[in-house]
């Protein structure tokens, strides 16, 4: 690679070394006739070392045979030298820059050019120079940094600070990359390739007490001067030691000068030097983000010639290589994720090597196997849940399957139309794409007809009929997908959340799916993960004196967190991963907004991040994962015959079922190493099983096999047959908690069971109705909570999980949660002046209420804001009309310019929002005509976001429009990011 940098850099050839070595080609000849020339020239490389016994017969003439290898090298050499010269002289290679043309053209001070004669010898030597002493150093920087994780992981800190996300460094970047830069120096001070200076005396002088006569030699021992106790020592302890920090600003500026001179000093220093660090950084840079390195254990620094080199290099250096976690390189598996060749001939179709790898939970999987990338596009889980199923069907079923999410698939080029099937499981929002899927569809646009042909797919899109955009992503990606030449093995699936047969269309869908791909059959499929995550959860049976068993959010929460830590400090990581969820914390009582809470109550609930959290803005959501309600959790701590405080423990390296509230963004060599955590079983069943859900016909299939009869035979049947499934389970919610209690006499099961049958709980996701500056605190922020209490069709009362919960919870205690910023940036324009047209009734007031209160704050600041009308409904004003003293007080400062409210039940007529901007046409279609004017719309997905779009598109036509310029002009605004929904089913 160094070799490859100077030549290129200087003078305009690739040697293309790298790809040689890539493609198992013999490297430039170059390099092998240099290598032969100075072996000879040092003595490595003689006539023992060539012919060995040989040498010794009778007319052999090892000697004259070693000389013409040497002559034959340097003519090489200096042919190679000439082709250059001519190459650069005709414009053929090279540039304004190149060196070759510079002593082709340039003249020095006194007017001559340089001699012919002496272009070889100056070519050759800047082909060399400086390429194997800066990758001698470069190895022993890696193994050092490989025996000092805490300053590997030092220096990738730094590489992703100045990178921010990106995977190469730019000419840019390299300069700012100050402390990789100080691990290649002590590395250079350590192991110096030069390992002596050589100086004429110029005068007679003292040097140290002794008498040094006029032209006498003086060597320095750079070792010897680089581990001077004197200067290296002190603070930094043992100068033997690896220690970076000796090189900060501070520390070299207090510092003799001549106490490093690993480039030689004075007016012969070596001109290069600037450069090999440029060089050295790069690569360091770029190594730190693929690779993380671990030395092989017993494994010595002993500096050697061995090789044949011109400077000492590592002797029989050598890695483990992993891939960084979470880097370009990365996969799910933990497997490095498999390159084109590097050589000149094209990528083939990739084929495996016979044998086994390990796939999905210790299953293993054949090399040759036919090979397949599920991908998903998830915000909630669903999605994610599903395509994991998919993953470990297919395993079964006898792929080599893997999961990421669709922009990871892009940033990983794993789309590659070799043959492979791909299988993509993906929700969508508002009709866009989820957040992990945006730079997919990026892609799929740019994707020219035909191009994916020789690529198999299959798409299942997860929505709600509620929804006016139902399955309009899922739709975009298998339409596409097909238009681009892709080959459809299977059409396109679909299940609605809001239908009882949610879980059961997935499961026929895969089913099917892997009986036209791969000859599966349906018991193969439900048999998939019989045993996936069985002993993930298991009741602790140990003594407990000596174990820290978490009973409360925080302690849970904290615990992971704990064993995050301990990984990362294992594998020499700066940070553990963030989790996904933190505690936020009960800042102060809710308070109830509506007047008459009996017949409909809202909350209005103020929560408090953790210190250190980087905040929120107006327009953000608020995701938490609610509990399960504690009567639930009673029915099953009950079937089990468990105390509520029981410890379980959670094994976290045998982590199966992609829990929503941990994040997995780790490889599967991460998550072996992290210790288990102990919960009590309240905590588990709380917060990881939905035990609130209707069971699918696969979880009532999952309890039969530990049932006995009768159970086993009623169990079984729900699980077969649609219809009684449906009449006994689904018509009137029966949930899998009551299903459990139901049976808990016949039942033999363990906490483990029931956690690897259920669903995971899905988080919830509301508006935030605050904006952090108008606050006590920056770190408190409120959400809007309606809470939802119904009676089943069993006679339970159902209490929604997350609103009731918050609206409930008592200052101090916790929940999971954390902030997540939308990706159709549902914000106030970046220019403040921009009028602004809010729709939100109900809770959908919510967000408008964080914007009015950043409008104000901006206005306190002296900063001029546009026009803002809010269209409000609610049923009356004496009844739940959500915040109307702060509305009144938002009309007073100017934050809010016109108010208008839909009063649905306080007269024979019934008054919605969409109602009020048709009443206020004029005023609305003048704010519309503004290029600037942006239109906010929150609430209920089904009815509401719809009817208010059409009542938009007929005030621009009472404008004067015809019915298709008006629709045309909703569009653009929707396009241009003007007319931004955020709703809910």
């Amino acid at each position: 690679m160094t070799a490859d940098a100077v030549v290129t850099c200087s003078m305009g050839l690739d040697m293309r070394n790298v790809e040689r070595l890539g493609a198992k080609q013999p490297p430039h000849t170059f390099v092998d006739n240099f290598r032969i020339g100075l072996g000879v020239s040092t003595g490595s490389i003689n006539a023992k070392s060539e012919y060995g016994w040989k040498r010794h017969l009778p007319f052999f003439d090892a000697a004259a045979k070693l000389v013409k290898k040497y002559r034959s090298a340097k003519a090489d050499m200096q042919k190679q030298v000439e082709d250059m010269v001519e190459a650069t002289r005709e414009g053929e290679m090279g540039g304004e820059n190149s060196i070759i043309r510079a002593m082709l053209e340039d003249k020095t001070g006194d007017g001559k050019h340089i001699r012919y004669g002496a272009l070889y010898g100056h070519v050759v030597n800047l082909m060399i120079a400086g390429h194997e002493t800066t990758a001698a150093t470069l190895g022993f920087t890696m193994q050092l940094l490989a025996e000092h994780p805490e300053y590997e992981a030092r220096a990738l800190q730094e590489v992703r600070e100045i990178l921010q996300g990106r995977t190469e460094p730019t000419v840019d970047d390299v300069p700012k990359l100050q402390f990789v830069e100080q691990c290649f120096r002590e590395a250079l001070r350590l192991y110096s390739p030069v390992t002596s200076l050589t100086r004429d005396s110029a005068y007679d002088t003292l040097l140290g007490g002794h008498r040094v006569y006029q032209g006498q030699r003086i060597v320095v021992i750079t070792r010897a001067l680089h581990t001077n106790p004197e200067y290296w020592g002190g603070k930094f302890g043992d100068p033997l030691s690896f220690s970076p920090d000796r090189f900060t600003p501070d520390a070299v500026k207090e510092r003799h000068p001549n106490a490093y001179h690993p480039w030689g000093f004075a007016t012969r220093s070596c001109i290069g030097s600037q450069f090999a660090l440029f060089e050295a950084k790069t690569f360091l840079a770029s190594m730190l983000l693929h690779f993380r390195l671990e030395g092989i254990p017993g494994y010595k620094i002993v500096a050697s010639t061995h090789a044949g080199g011109a400077a000492p290099s590592p002797k029989d250096l050598a890695f483990i290589l992993y891939p960084r976690p979470g880097g370009p390189l990365w996969t799910d598996s933990g497997l490095m994720r498999r390159l084109p060749a590097l050589g000149p001939e094209s990528p083939k179709a990739q084929k495996a090597s016979p044998g086994t790898i390990e796939g999905t939970n210790g299953r293993k999987e054949t090399k040759d196997s036919p090979m397949m990338k599920v991908l998903y596009g998830s915000n909630a889980g669903s999605s994610q849940e599903f395509a994991t199923q998919v993953v470990a069907s297919a395993g079964k079923a006898g792929f080599q399957a893997s999961l990421e999410s669709l922009d990871a698939a892009v940033a990983a080029g794993s789309i590659v139309p070799d043959g492979r099937t791909v299988i993509v499981v993906t929700a969508t929002y508002n009709g866009l794409p989820p957040d992990n899927a945006v730079a997919f569809k990026e892609w799929l646009l740019k994707q020219k007809e035909g191009a994916l042909e020789g690529l198999q797919f299959a798409v299942f899109g997860v929505g709600n009929s509620q929804w006016h955009t139902y399955q309009q992503f899922p739709r975009e990606v298998d339409a596409s997908l097909h238009s681009c030449g892709a080959k459809r093995v299977c059409s396109l699936g679909a299940c609605d959340v809001d239908s009882a047969s949610f879980d059961s269309d997935f499961e026929d869908w895969l089913a099917n799916l892997l009986q036209r791909i791969g000859g599966a059959t349906a018991t193969d499929v439900a048999a998939a993960d019989d045993d996936a995550g069985k002993d993930e959860f298991v009741l602790e049976d140990g003594p407990l004196d000596k174990i820290s068993v978490s009973a409360d959010v925080k302690g849970g929460l904290a615990a992971i967190n704990d064993a995050m830590k301990s990984v990362s400090k294992l594998l020499g990581e700066t940070n553990p991963p963030p989790s996904r969820n933190l505690p936020l914390e009960v800042a102060l009582p809710s308070r109830e907004l509506c007047k008459k809470a009996d017949a409909r109550s809202v909350r209005h609930v103020t929560l408090k991040l953790p210190e250190n959290h980087p905040g929120y803005q107006p327009g953000d959501h608020l995701e938490v994962l609610p509990p399960n309600d504690p009567a639930l959790v009673k029915m099953v701590l009950e079937a089990l015959q468990l105390r509520e405080d029981a410890a379980v423990r959670w094994n976290l390296h045998k982590v199966e079922k992609k829990w929503r509230n941990v994040n997995l963004g780790k490889d599967a060599r991460w998550w072996e190493k992290l210790p288990p955590v102990h919960l009590t079983a309240g905590l588990v069943l709380r917060y990881f099983p939905d035990l609130a859900s209707p069971p699918g016909r696969k979880a009532c299939a999952a309890l039969a096999q530990l049932a006995k009869s009768p159970a086993k035979d009623e169990l079984t049947l729900l699980g077969s047959d649609a219809e009684q499934h449906k009449l006994k389970v689904t018509s009137i919610q029966l949930s899998l908690a009551e299903l459990i209690h139901k049976y808990r006499a016949e039942l033999e099961c363990q906490v483990g069971d029931i956690l690897m049958i259920a669903k995971p709980l899905a988080p919830r996701r509301y508006s935030v109705s605050s904006n952090p500056e108008s606050l006590q605190d920056k770190r408190f922020v409120t959400v809007t909570v309606g809470q939802v209490v119904y009676t089943t069709g069993t006679g339970r009362v159902h209490r929604g999980l997350a609103s009731t919960q918050l609206g409930n919870m008592a200052v101090g205690e916790a929940i999971p949660g954390n902030v997540k910023t939308m990706q159709s940036n549902f914000h106030l324009p970046e220019d403040r002046s921009a009028p602004i047209i809010m729709v939100g009734p109900g809770t959908g007031l919510a967000p408008m209420m964080g914007f009015l209160q950043q409008r104000e704050a901006l206005l306190k600041k002296g900063i001029k804001v546009g026009h803002a009308t809010l269209f409000f409904g609610c049923r009356a004003r004496d009844e739940d009309y959500l915040y109307q003293e702060e509305l009144q007080g938002h009309l007073q400062s100017g934050a809010l310019s016109k108010l208008h409210v839909a009063f649905s039940r306080e007269s024979g007529q019934k008054v919605y929002v969409q109602d009020k901007i048709w009443e206020e046409r004029e005023a609305v279609w003048k704010l519309l005509q503004d290029p600037k004017c942006t239109v906010f719309i929150c609430g209920d997905a089904r009815a509401m976001a719809p009817d208010v779009k059409r009542a938009f598109q007929k005030v621009v036509e009472s404008g004067g429009k015809s019915s298709s310029s008006a629709a045309n002009m909703i569009a653009t605004m929707v396009e241009s990011g003007r007319y931004i929904e955020d709703v809910w089913a």
